[in-house]
């Protein structure tokens, strides 16, 4: 009787798990078709926005192919993207030095840190070598003592070794015992002054407020100098303009005019490209720009925008000693490069 009603409630229990494992079972399909659903929904959508993004740029294409048809639209277009490449070479080389200042402020910080910690690190690794000559001349004197003590042993006759040997062949014991402990505290300096060798150097937890604040005002110098330099004929304001304007809004009159403007902006960017005292002519403007630097709070590291309000063109008595271009008056430019956002200005800045 009772076996036939245990017999009974194993089928039950192996149905019930058989059950509880379905269950789980459609709940992870269930989950997993959730997912699916929602990635391709997902897909859709980018698919969606590749297809918009492949539309706009065919319309572009076209619109751009119907104006090349008209002469005087194609000369005015060769100025158009003549600027917006001078715009990007200005934006690259702004972006470059940023990266040259940075590793070079990296490692000025990064070289007072390492020399106080390899500093540091000498000063236990003498501890250590001076604990392990230590070590080493004892266990030199102990391996002496024992093959003394050992040819002593040997060099006895019988009736002293009857009487003295057991005493000598407990000294010999005891200075195998100090060895072996002498070989483990060697051992144990040895594999620590590997491991001390063998740890990082610290690193700095990025660059510190004043570097940050040196290489901005560095960055602005730079992004101003171009502005100078690019000023003749309002190129730099013209390329910002061709950034934010379609080709087909921008007119800069008729072939002969779109012409002289294609040279000019070749023979600047020449001249920049060319220039060897570009470095010079940014360190002096970075430090007349120094001292004109505010900041909202003491942790900010990108002065305020009123600061730099507008763009000097001289540093001193000749105009021409600082490289900047000549001009009928020295009057400042009124051209904020960080409200302006000059050549990408905000992206690269610290």
């Amino acid at each position: 009787m009772l076996a036939n009603l245990l017999q009974s409630e194993q089928p039950e229990e192996a149905n019930s798990d058989q059950l509880l494992r379905l269950y789980w079972n459609r709940a992870g399909v269930k989950r997993e078709l959730s997912n699916l659903r929602k990635e391709r929904f997902e897909l859709l959508d980018k698919l969606k926005e590749q297809e918009s993004a492949i539309s706009r740029a065919q319309e572009q294409l076209e619109g751009l192919e119907r104006l090349l048809t008209n002469p005087l639209a194609a000369a005015n277009a060769m100025v158009y993207f003549q600027l917006r490449h001078m715009w990007r070479t200005a934006a690259l080389r702004v972006e470059q030095f940023a990266k040259e200042l940075q590793i070079q402020r990296d490692r000025r910080e990064r070289a007072p840190l390492h020399e106080s910690a390899l500093a540091k690190r000498k000063r236990r690794l003498d501890a250590i070598n001076e604990k392990l000559g230590e070590l080493v001349q004892k266990r030199k004197e102990v391996i002496d003592e024992q093959n003394r003590l050992e040819q002593r042993l040997a060099g006895m006759n019988a009736f002293f070794k009857l009487f003295r040997g057991r005493k000598t062949r407990k000294q010999i014991q005891r200075t195998e015992s100090g060895r072996v402990g002498l070989e483990e505290r060697i051992t144990e300096c040895n594999e620590l002054i590997e491991k001390i060798q063998g740890e990082p150097l610290p690193e700095p937890e990025g660059l510190s407020l004043e570097s940050r604040r040196l290489i901005n005002v560095a960055i602005i110098a730079l992004a101003q100098h171009l502005v100078a330099h690019f000023s003749e004929h309002s190129l730099a304001s013209l390329a910002k303009t061709a950034t934010q304007r379609p080709v087909a809004d921008m007119k800069f009159g008729d072939r002969s005019l779109c012409d002289r403007m294609v040279e000019r902006i070749r023979e600047r960017a020449e001249e920049l490209r060319t220039s060897k005292t570009l470095a010079d002519h940014v360190k002096k403007r970075t430090d007349v720009l120094i001292g004109d630097m505010k900041y909202r709070n003491d942790t900010d590291s990108v002065p305020r925008p009123d600061c730099i309000e507008e763009i000097k063109m001289s540093f001193g008595a000749d105009p021409a000693a600082n490289g900047l271009m000549r001009r009928a008056s020295d009057a400042p430019l009124r051209i904020n490069v960080l409200d302006e956002n000059y050549w990408e200005l905000f992206a690269v800045l610290r």
